[in-house]
C-alpha cells in the first residue's frame, strides 16, 4: 500500500474537530501525519514564562496519541514566531526573548524524551521592526542549534520571498544543521532552488503546486497546514487534500514510485523515522 503523509497539520483537541479531521484524512487514503503544536493563545492558554509552553506541547502530544489510533502520527512542538512578536509587544523584547528561548529548550526536551520528532520555529512572515527581525532570526538559529544537538529536524515557519531560501540556508549553515533536516513549512514548489540551497521544502498542496513540484523532481514533502479552527473550516487546506491530490496525480499519469519518495523516503530521512507501507 502506498503511504500518504501530510507533513504539517494542526489538530485542536480542545476546541476544534480533533480526531474527526484525522478520520477524514484516513478515509481519503492518508496514512501518516505530522501534528504541529498550535500557538498557545489559540488553545486558550496564556504564556507568562517558558514553562507555560508545556501545556500546549502536552496537548499536541496527546493529539498525536489519539490520532495514532487511526493513522500513524508524530508530534512536532515549538514556538510560533508570532508568539515571540506578541510577547515582545506585551512585556518587552528582552523578557519575550528569554521566554521563547526557554520554550524552545523545553521543545528540545520533548524530542529527547521521544514525545516529539522535531522542533517548530521560524520568523515572522510579515514586516516587523528591525530589532524584532534580528531577534527572531537569532531565536530561529538557536532552535536550529538545539535540533543539531538532539539530531532532529526543524520545521520553519517563515516568509516565502525570493531571497528566503538563501537566507534560511545561510542561517542553517551557521547553526551546523544537516541540510536534509531543515524543512521549510508552507513552501512554494521551489524544488530545484531548495535542493541547490540545501533546504527541504514541505510544499503546500494548493492548486497546481504538486504538479509544478513534480516537474522539478521528488525532493519535497506535501502538507495542508490544516489549522482545525471552527471559525475557519477547511483552512488552510482540508484534511483530505494531500491524499486526494496524490491519487489524482497518479491517475493523471504521475509514476507511483515518485510518491514513495515523497511520502516515505523523504520524511524517513528528514525526521529519522520509519514509515511502514
Amino acid at each position: 500500500m502506498l503511504p500518504i503523509t501530510d507533513d504539517h497539520m494542526h489538530i485542536n483537541i480542545i476546541g476544534g474537530r480533533g480526531v474527526e479531521a484525522i478520520k477524514e484524512f484516513r478515509n481519503a487514503g492518508g496514512t501518516h501525519v505530522f501534528i504541529v503544536s498550535l500557538p498557545a493563545g489559540e488553545l486558550g492558554l496564556k504564556v507568562m514564562r517558558g514553562d507555560d509552553f508545556r501545556v500546549a506541547y502536552d496537548i499536541t502530544v496527546e493529539a498525536a496519541r489519539r490520532a495514532s489510533e487511526h493513522v500513524k502520527a508524530y508530534a512536532v512542538v515549538g514556538v510560533h514566531p508570532a508568539e515571540f512578536i506578541g510577547l515582545a509587544e506585551s512585556m518587552g523584547m528582552e523578557k519575550a526573548y528569554a521566554i521563547v528561548k526557554d520554550g524552545l529548550e523545553i521543545a528540545a526536551e520533548y524530542v529527547a524524551e521521544g514525545k516529539a520528532v522535531a522542533i517548530k520555529s521560524g520568523r515572522p512572515h510579515y514586516p516587523v521592526a528591525g530589532d524584532l527581525w534580528k531577534a527572531s532570526n537569532d531565536l530561529m538559529r538557536y532552535a536550529m542549534e538545539l535540533c543539531r544537538e538532539k539530531g532532529c529536524a526543524i520545521q520553519l515557519h517563515t516568509e516565502s520571498e525570493p531571497e528566503t531560501m538563501k537566507s534560511i540556508s545561510d542561517i542553517a549553515k551557521q547553526a551546523g544543521m544537516p541540510p536534509h533536516r531543515v524543512i521549510k513549512h508552507f513552501s512554494p514548489p521551489l524544488v530545484k532552488e531548495c535542493e541547490s540551497l540545501n533546504v527541504f521544502p514541505s510544499v503546500i498542496c494548493s492548486k497546481g503546486a504538486l504538479e509544478e513540484a513534480l516537474s522539478q523532481g521528488t525532493r519535497f514533502m506535501l502538507e495542508t497546514d490544516y489549522i482545525d479552527d471552527p471559525r475557519r473550516p477547511g483552512a488552510v487546506l482540508g484534511p483530505r487534500t494531500v491524499p486526494r491530490k496524490t491519487k489524482e496525480a497518479i491517475r493523471n499519469g504521475a509514476p507511483e514510485e515518485a510518491f514513495y519518495k515523497i511520502h516515505k523516503d523523504n520524511p524517513e530521512r528528514s525526521y529519522g523515522i520509519k514509515i511502514e507501507c
